[in-house]
């Protein structure tokens, strides 16, 4: 028994408004795409001092020795403390953005480097590994730097 013809006429009405909707869909997502690259276009433009220092972390960034300083010196503060923790300290210091996972990627292995060099000189040691991640305390060195910017009258 063929359908009436109303059960035929709004099963190819659902069909249509069903078609509708999918193309609907399919033009929300291309605006939400659109839309992503208009936000980091903004973005870019919207703060350029702060953009521009965020992937200058090379050769020349820190000044000899700084990272090492302030992982001591945090190190002197909390006995322990993860490579990540101590990265997002030194970024912290510095001013720079800790939500940014690339750039603070790149301090981690700026840091790694440096308490690599600062457990040769007994600054720091290394503590044990969890998860990957390296776990430093202080060291038993006790050094002393000394910056004379004028020469010492004694008399």
């Amino acid at each position: 028994m063929p359908e009436p013809l109303i059960i035929q006429t709004l099963t190819e009405k659902r069909a249509e408004i069903l078609g509708q909707i999918k193309a609907y869909e399919a033009q929300i997502a291309h605006a939400k795409h659109d839309l992503a690259h208009v936000s980091a276009t903004i973005e870019l433009f919207a703060a350029p001092e702060r953009q521009r220092a965020r992937y200058i972390v090379s050769h020349g960034f820190f000044k000899k020795g700084e990272i090492a300083d302030i992982c001591v010196r945090h190190l002197g503060v909390d006995a322990e403390l993860t490579t990540r923790e101590l990265a997002e300290r030194v970024m912290t210091e510095r001013d720079l953005d800790t939500s940014d996972t690339a750039l603070r990627n790149s301090v981690v292995f700026k840091v790694v480097q440096a308490l690599r060099h600062a457990k040769r000189r007994k600054l720091v040691r290394m503590i044990e590994k969890r998860k990957g991640m390296c776990v430093w305390g202080a060291g038993d060195a006790v050094t002393l730097r000394v910056v004379a910017n004028t020469p010492s009258t004694t008399g």
